[in-house]
């Protein structure tokens, strides 16, 4: 009868003990797994020299872009309202819609947005009315019946936020053919703020 030596079987024992650790030192094939939507950023609105306009996404979605116009003295003081004590207030709706009607920025094209409004003939102004209760009337300097639905959005949502943080108003539009339209944006979740 032979003997085994007490080292080579303690040897013995922990190959077989390792066996199966090294078994799972192998990288494993799986399924593509789901992560969600793309990724969202936060941004910071200041209404003091900020407006938010709404460009149409490649899928046909609006998409709040943050524009920064300005407030200090001496600039776009044409389109500011007055604020306590002679300071310069937040921009207005008119400047709102007249960046919105100037279209998407360079930056803007780049992210894949684009416009559905109709480009507007130098000098053109809009006319924004007092708001009335929960509703603000605005007159533009084009017809109304030519637009779509996404145009339509375009300058509600733009207008209601111009007005309203949480772009809670209901938006009358009227174009130079005289005719109307009234609407919310009703986004599901407001832009950033």
């Amino acid at each position: 009868m032979r003997r085994t030596r007490p080292h080579r079987r303690a040897a013995a024992l922990a190959v077989a003990a390792a066996v199966p650790l090294l078994g799972g030192c192998g990288i494993q094939e799986s399924d593509v797994i789901e992560a969600g939507g793309p990724a969202t950023v936060e941004a910071f609105y200041n209404r003091n020299d900020d407006v938010i306009l709404f460009f149409r996404t490649p899928d046909g979605r609006l998409n709040p872009v943050i524009r920064t116009v300005g407030s200090s003295p001496g600039f776009g003081d044409e389109y500011t309202e007055p604020g306590p004590a002679g300071t310069i207030g937040p921009p207005t709706t008119e400047k709102a819609v007249a960046e919105l009607l100037a279209g998407p920025r360079p930056e803007d094209r780049a992210a894949g947005l684009t416009t559905a409004l109709p480009p507007t003939r130098p000098g053109a102004t809009t006319r924004i009315e007092p708001t009335s209760g929960s509703t603000v009337t605005t007159h533009l300097p084009f017809p109304l019946n030519d637009l779509n639905t996404t145009a339509l959005r375009q300058l509600t949502c733009t207008i209601a936020y111009s007005k309203d943080p949480g772009g809670r108003l209901t938006v009358k539009l009227t174009g130079q053919d005289g005719a109307s339209h009234s609407d919310t944006c009703g986004l599901p979740s407001g832009p950033p703020g």
